[in-house]
């Protein structure tokens, strides 16, 4: 029987991609903030009363998942905001969208053991000149989830974040700068990526193969970094 992969975040750029190219191997379900092409649930997972709801209509359809993988959030500048705004919208979008899946995963799914893979950024450890609200949500994310693998670890339940660095992929926010734009781009990667090259999706998804596979047991509140050495 195939495993059932659990993404949120499943309409996002990365998540779609991750959706198609899992789906060839395992069931894989999507949610996301609003019905899309790869989402079988939506709801605001920003608000927990909201997650709650929704976990509660997929144990009702599954009382196992084997593997989720969490890509919500975003990085863009939100200028029209206040700045006391900024940081809550970015907060609600980049932590709490996570930290509401994982404790809605273990109220409704009772601790089941589970692999749970968290997408962050570098931005959550290195000044890469992202927005501040942006880079301390990330960076609290991964100090929560190195915290929360000491409390999941007696359930048996994996816990672990790749924090990838520029991530080229096809319509995402680099391929678009890349379009306008390539000298530039082309120069920024030279002088701030030691390997001189972007993130490929790819490595992204074998990374997530990994810690979903029996391999990746012993893997536990780990952050794996995946930027060419751009933050060393």
């Amino acid at each position: 029987m195939k495993q059932k992969i659990l993404i949120v975040g499943s309409s996002g750029n990365l998540g779609e991609y991750l959706f198609q190219s899992l789906k060839q191997k395992f069931k894989v379900i999507g949610i996301s903030r609003d019905f899309k092409t790869n989402s079988l649930y939506c709801g605001d997972l920003s608000n927990f009363k909201a997650t709650l709801e929704v976990f509660k209509k997929l144990y009702s359809k599954s009382r196992k998942v084997d593997a989720i993988i969490v890509c919500t959030g975003k990085s863009s500048k939100i200028s029209n905001l206040e700045n006391d705004k900024r940081y809550l919208n970015s907060f609600e979008s980049n932590f709490l969208t996570v930290s509401n899946t994982i404790e809605a995963y273990q109220k409704i799914f009772k601790n089941k053991p589970t692999k749970i893979i968290v997408l962050s950024s570098i931005a959550g450890i290195k000044n890469i000149d992202a927005p501040i609200e942006y880079s301390i949500s990330k960076s609290a994310l991964n100090y929560y989830c190195k915290l929360k693998a000491l409390e999941l670890s007696k359930f048996k339940i994996n816990i672990n974040v790749i924090s990838p660095g520029n991530i080229l992929n096809k319509n995402n926010n680099w391929d678009i700068k890349n379009k306008l734009n390539k000298m530039k781009v082309k120069s920024y990667i030279k002088k701030n990526v030691p390997l001189n090259k972007f993130c490929d999706p790819s490595q992204i998804l074998a990374l997530c193969e990994l810690l979903i596979s029996d391999k990746g047991n012993f893997y536990q509140g780990a952050n794996l970094v995946l930027d060419g050495g751009q933050s060393i």
